[in-house]
């Protein structure tokens, strides 16, 4: 049918399948259809031979007529949209949502005036082609008055080489936020993703600068990325204006915010409301830029359903703890993420939290010492996890080192799905561990059940992993001491584009010993989804 119509001629102006000729012959050709299948059903392999060319043929001029007739634009015009919204919509990364919107408008004009009418289909806007971004200011028109979703992003991979000219300066940014202001109230999503200071606390600013005027702001989700060296600005056009005198978020107007990531960027915490929050990321802050303990807590005592929480190379500023320093309780936290901290600081930003219900645990970027008390730690505070990342996590498999990291391990019976990334084998050896091999004496110095003929097995759940940097051979023996244990792994993703690097007798070697895919980009893999999902009632 694909080749038949690809060598069609195209129609002509004015031409038409639909003269009521052709719904007579459809109806004709369809009793015909219904006839012959009839007969096939009742003889079967006894049929008469002409009366089943004859069926298959005509069925396939019936399909290639419909086909011609394009009998989708029968449908009522709000049928079509909502169709075309779940093309947009259903797509697993930002970009791919981009091209569904262009081909839905190259395929008839009809289709065409349909897309361009709905705004609902043209809110979601991201700046992320060579300046002067004439197609997005074009979807910023077609939007007209509904809500707003906006990204920025300063460059592109596949821009050309020298990117330095459309590197953003605290003028460039301005002029966009002139624009894009004068939408300001539709705005529900604003991130952006920069390189140097100026335009993020560009940014920063005329939100605050906004908000003074009065101008209604209803973001509800702000994430500003400031992807450059973390912490301090060093050179030329130093400014002091918002880096030591951090702007006051929205000028007070965060009635409506739920989700906020901070990257490499700050704000005033003091003097800005934070409350009812469902997400709270914060990265890459000096210390002296981060929340103070007592904000910290008043944000997190202000947002009982908070959902996620990111620390990474941010948290509270430490100061003494008083003996009355309870944990908040999040007991809808369901994803916690920890990274780049020293030891004592990451069992500190531990310690303010009580989160039983966390379901995806993440620790990454802790090096440069032992991170076995950290461990140690952890154990019996999350006992309900079923994602685990451990993106380069150092612990020393010393006696004490490794019976904390199985015992961890033990805690977390209905992990079903890790993520490893620059991790030793000696580390991922533990999954392959015993339990009872630690538990030779009970904790008054008596006997235990060490002595059970019952081999116990960590994790026994755990069937999924999701690698990158990690050399072929570990992921290899990773899985084939599971498999030892009697639990395999079922599937194996490769994140893109480390996935890309490797050679293919490394992927054969992979697929002996569970089935190989490549992680989607920007979501979650169908296993993360049902784990995150399953048995949750918030």
């Amino acid at each position: 049918m694909k080749d038949t119509l690809s060598n069609m001629a195209e129609p002509s102006p004015g031409e038409s399948d639909r003269h009521p000729l052709v719904f007579q012959v459809l109806e004709q050709w369809s009793q015909m259809i219904d006839y012959g299948e009839a007969q096939i059903a009742r003889f079967g392999p006894r049929v008469d031979p002409a009366l089943l060319r004859k069926t298959v043929q005509l069925q396939f001029n019936r399909t290639l007529v419909y086909w011609r007739m394009f009998r989708l634009m029968d449908l009522p015009p709000e049928i079509i949209s909502n169709i075309f919204h779940l093309v947009v919509w259903s797509t697993g990364h930002p970009s791919r949502g981009v091209k569904q919107r262009l081909r839905l408008t190259w395929v008839c004009s009809a289709w065409r005036q349909l897309m361009i009418e709905d705004t609902m289909i043209w809110n979601a806007i991201w700046f992320h082609e060579a300046p002067p971004y004439e197609r997005s200011w074009e979807w910023f028109k077609r939007a007209g008055s509904t809500r707003l979703d906006i990204r920025i992003n300063e460059v592109d991979r596949k821009w050309a080489k020298v990117q330095d000219n459309h590197k953003f300066t605290a003028q460039k940014m301005s002029d966009i936020l002139d624009k894009l202001f004068t939408k300001l109230p539709q705005i529900r999503m604003l991130v952006v993703i920069v390189d140097n200071w100026p335009p993020a606390l560009t940014v920063i600013q005329r939100l605050q600068a906004a908000g003074n005027a009065g101008i209604p702001i209803n973001i509800e989700r702000l994430e500003i990325h400031r992807t450059g060296t973390p912490y301090v600005w060093i050179g030329p056009g130093f400014d002091t204006q918002g880096h030591r005198d951090p702007a006051i978020l929205f000028g007070g107007q965060t009635h409506r915010l739920k989700y906020l990531c901070l990257s490499g960027i700050h704000i005033d915490f003091n003097n800005t409301l934070l409350s009812n929050l469902t997400t709270l990321d914060l990265r890459n802050l000096a210390i002296d830029a981060s929340p103070s303990l007592q904000r910290f807590r008043e944000i997190l005592q202000n947002s009982p359903r908070l959902d996620k929480l990111t620390l990474d190379g941010c948290a509270p500023q430490p100061e003494e703890k008083p003996f009355s320093h309870a944990p908040i309780d999040l007991l809808h936290l369901k994803t916690l993420i920890l990274g780049s901290f020293s030891l004592s600081y990451a069992c500190f930003a531990v310690s303010q939290i009580n989160a039983p219900r966390v379901r995806d645990l993440t620790l990454m970027s802790l090096t440069g010492s032992d991170y076995t008390p950290l461990i140690t730690v952890l154990t019996p505070k999350f006992n309900e996890v079923r994602i685990l990342t451990l993106y380069g996590v150092e612990v020393d498999m010393n006696p004490l080192g490794k019976k904390a990291f199985v015992r961890w391990l033990e805690s977390m019976p209905e992990l079903g799905y890790t993520r490893l990334a620059r991790m030793k084998m000696e580390v991922l050896r533990a999954f392959a561990e015993d339990p009872m091999d630690y538990r030779s004496f009970s904790e008054d110095g008596g006997p235990s059940m060490a002595d059970t003929t019952t081999r116990r097995v960590l994790c026994p759940k755990l069937q999924y992993m999701e690698v990158q940097t990690l050399l072929p051979a570990t992921i290899v023996e990773f899985c084939q001491v599971r498999k030892e244990i009697g639990v395999p792994m079922k599937k194996i993703y490769l994140n893109t584009p480390w996935a890309e690097s490797l050679k293919s007798e490394h992927l054969r070697e992979l697929m002996q010993e569970a089935a190989l895919y490549i992680a989607p980009l920007g979501s979650n893999t169908q296993e993360e989804t049902k784990l995150l999902s399953e048995g949750w009632e918030a």
